[in-house]
């Protein structure tokens, strides 16, 4: 058996983007005329070989600009990326001045030099936000070319752009990045892949074309061919990318911080949906359940050991067919013999208050009745020969629905329809990356124009099924693109089972935060062992993992053999049930922020950088989090225990201990196992449910709300028999709280500490006491009130 790499699927764009000696290359030289258009400017540009190019400048939002960049080919209007078709600015302003054309918004103003063409954003009072970089090199020879077009023998031309870098500037975004946060000095290759449970290498599963820089610009490549960027690397001064059209479209986004940013590009490509509550438990998941006696002894003893659980996932032994097949594929055939009735083994379940999650992929296996009638009726990519086109993933067993045929996704949904009505409740849309790039679509589309959004069109069909038989809908998708903020939830994939592969799990899922994806989750225990497939994690491993993935945005234990915690120990029982146990009562916290990302486009799970874009030490902290704005999590990669955690400015209580620490500090711990590193923030109001087994298992009364204040800061809650706004600021030594809405409320006072409270309005059954040195006030809120503690 030959040795191969799993980067060799990288080879043919391992090239730097402007040291391919077999391309061509040209670039935008000289503004020869231009005229006004809706919104902005259509120009005319000289490239350096004389070639005219056309050029288009549109604001589309007072802080967004449409760029295009052309030959011939003009850019699609729209494309499944985009959650609206896009109407140019009014009153967007066309100035001439001293060699230069200025747009202007009420926002930005837009500057292009004529010759040597180049375009400059400048904020309301004309500093830089970005630029083109057209300078970058060493005499007359380019280390990167300014905007332009390059062509290989016999192949259309690609279109790049070069904007300038500062020496201090981050990038971030593109989707999951097993590396670095911060993308300064990488180069990465959008082309979604399975990495066959590595992440060590660029290969993800997942890319979104968007990125943001410190400097306070994001940009939106509207596009879904392959797309490779440079970012400071190999020249330090420019950050490049390359898209493989023979046009160039994206959107240059303005905004005062990343949260700006992101909430601007969910304007142009959708707002988040928001999962339902259930799914904020706890999934227990293993490859693979085998049949129904062994997922009911999993639910039993999970019921026993009083670990809470609202979900369980059966990978593909579901299907009757994956017990002879070599590769994994799908044709919605229940295996009735390994697990009953369908309807029967989820009222199993439901009785038991655990909800059923079923694996799908988006590959026909052949040889099936689905095979022949999807055959029979077109709803296949077909391939060269005229054929249906086979997957990457499984070559010789399965084809590629058509996704972009909107018959053939009706058909691919009404496939999940019975099995929805027998009363599961969701499935995991695994797979996804495996478009040949020779594929046709029905759609006029090629597989290299199809590959990297096809994921998006396989989870939208998923989602709004699921969605039209439930009311509500959650997806488990491994792969996605811009746009899938629409249908969560994604995962980061089939990370290894070492220390290393939970960092990278964690390293994935923080950057998808920076790109748009506000709910992610990841196989806690990781899911292979490298050293001998088919072994169980080390458990001191396991048990770090399920510390901080039981404190994710969704958690779902999963992996190749056993998740469940009784594998790895007495002591991994006893501190999973713990975890868990937190987890849950931490559910009014989770889902108030929950609610949050999808109005402002924050993520649940929050890099450092977020929070506090001007302290740049949180610029390269990819090991830690905030899980929503008050909770700062620590995981711990170390197997003796040893951690650094970063406290940004401000003041932190140790969640565990109480105790008050002032940042800015690294901490150097040594963390007992049964401890993980967590700390909550100032100037918060954290509210925490009873104690609970499964979600609904009692409302949220009484809600605890620990009160911690040095300024001021609210919280807006509402589910689960509670509805809540309050406020709370700093009143000299004390605390006043203005509360309204109905709810049972037990308001423990942190910082400062009180010793008494006077209550005003409509708040019933009021009792004080003194805990553990502290006032805990105990009211029944129905309508609007006032507490001052002193």
């Amino acid at each position: 058996m030959r040795a191969r790499s799993t980067v060799s699927e990288l080879a043919d764009t391992a090239l730097p983007l402007f040291g391919d000696p077999e391309r061509e290359y040209d670039y935008l030289l000289a503004l020869q005329r231009y005229q006004a258009i809706d919104g902005g400017l259509e120009a005319e540009v000289a490239s350096f070989e004389g070639r005219p190019a056309r050029v288009r400048f549109r604001f589309v939002a007072p802080e967004i600009i449409r760029v295009q960049y052309l030959l011939e080919r003009e850019p699609p209007a729209t494309t499944q990326m985009l959650a609206e078709p896009l109407s140019p600015l009014p009153d967007v302003r066309v100035i001439e001045e001293d060699g230069a054309l200025v747009l202007a918004s009420s926002a930005l103003r837009l500057r292009l030099e004529r010759q040597p063409f180049r375009w400059s954003l400048l904020d309301a009072a004309g500093a830089t936000i970005a630029a083109q970089e057209i300078y970058d090199r060493a005499g007359r020879e380019y280390a990167s070319f300014p905007a332009g077009w390059s062509q290989r023998p016999g192949e259309p031309p690609a279109f790049h752009e070069t904007l300038a870098l500062r020496p201090d500037e981050g990038i971030f975004g593109l989707g999951e990045s097993f590396g670095a946060l911060n993308r300064r000095g990488t180069r990465v290759v959008s082309w979604s892949r399975d990495s066959h449970g590595t992440n060590t290498t660029p290969l993800t599963y997942l890319n979104v074309p968007f990125f943001f820089s410190t400097r306070g610009f994001g940009i939106f490549i509207n596009q879904s061919s392959r797309i490779v960027y440079e970012m400071g690397y190999p020249s330090q001064v420019s950050c490049s990318f390359r898209v493989e059209d023979p046009y160039l479209d994206y959107f240059l986004i303005s905004g005062g911080d990343p949260k700006e940013i992101l909430a601007r590009y969910w304007r142009l490509t959708g707002r988040g949906a928001l999962p339902p509550l259930w799914s904020f438990g706890v999934w227990m998941s293993r490859c693979m359940y085998r049949d129904a006696e062994q997922v009911r002894e999993v639910v039993e003893r999970l019921r026993e050991l009083g670990i809470p659980l609202d979900v369980v996932h059966v990978d593909p032994r579901w299907l009757q067919e994956r017990k002879g097949r070599e590769r994994d594929g799908c044709d919605f055939v229940w295996d009735r013999e390994a697990f009953g009735e369908p309807a029967a083994f989820v009222a199993w379940l439901r009785e038991r208050n655990v909800r059923l999650c079923l694996w799908e992929n988006p590959y026909v296996w052949r040889d099936t009745p689905l095979y022949e009638e999807g055959q029979r009726r077109g709803f296949f990519a077909l391939g060269p020969d005229g054929g249906p086109a086979p997957a990457l993933d499984n070559e010789r067993e399965a084809v590629v629905v058509d996704f972009t045929n909107p018959e053939a996704v009706r058909w691919w949904q009404d496939q999940h329809r019975p099995l929805l009505r027998a009363g599961v409740a969701a499935f995991k849309a695994d797979y996804g990356e495996g478009v040949p790039p020779d594929a046709r679509f029905s759609d006029g589309t090629t597989g290299r124009e199809t590959h990297n959004i096809y994921p998006l069109l396989y989870n939208r069909a998923v989602w709004e099924v699921i969605r039209e038989e439930q009311g509500e809908a959650v997806v488990f998708g491994r792969s996605g693109y811009a746009g899938s903020q629409r249908y969560p939830l994604n995962w980061v994939g089939d990370t290894q089972c070492t220390f290393e592969g939970m960092a990278a799990a964690l390293r994935a899922g923080l950057s998808l935060s920076l790109s748009g994806i506000p709910f992610w989750s990841h196989d806690i225990g990781g899911f292979w062992d490298p050293t001998q497939l088919g072994q169980a994690p080390d458990p001191v491993l396991y048990v770090r993992w399920s510390q901080w993935g039981l404190l994710s945005s969704h958690a779902r234990f999963h992996g190749v053999r056993g998740r469940e915690p009784w594998w790895y120990g007495d002591e991994a029982v006893q501190i999973v049930r713990r975890f868990a146990h937190l987890r849950y009562r931490l559910l009014p916290y989770l889902w108030a922020f929950a609610r949050e990302a999808v109005e402002m486009a924050i993520p649940l799970v929050r890099p450092l950088l977020l929070a506090y874009p001007d302290d740049p030490t949180t610029h390269h902290l990819d090991s830690q989090y905030l899980l929503g704005p008050w909770l700062l999590v620590a995981p711990v990669f170390d197997p003796a225990g040893r951690v650094r955690v970063y406290l940004p400015p401000g003041r932190w209580f140790d969640f565990w201990s109480g105790e008050a620490i002032d940042g800015p500090r690294w901490l150097e711990l040594t963390v007992p196992l049964e401890r993980l590193p967590l700390y909550v923030r100032d100037d918060s109001l954290l509210p925490l449910g009873p104690e609970v087994t499964y979600v609904g298992e009692q409302p949220w009364r009484p809600l605890d709300l620990d009160v911690r204040v040095s300024t001021e800061t609210s919280l807006r809650l509402q589910g689960e028999g509670v509805e809540l706004e309050a406020q709370a600021r700093r009143d000299g030594d004390g605390v006043t709280l203005e509360l309204s809405g109905r709810a049972a409320l037990v308001l423990r006072f942190v910082s400062p500490a009180a010793t008494a409270a006077e209550v005003h309005g409509d708040a019933s059954e009021v009792r004080e006491e003194q805990v553990d040195g502290g006032l805990t006030l105990t009211l029944r809120l129905d309508g609007r009130a006032r507490v001052n503690a002193h």
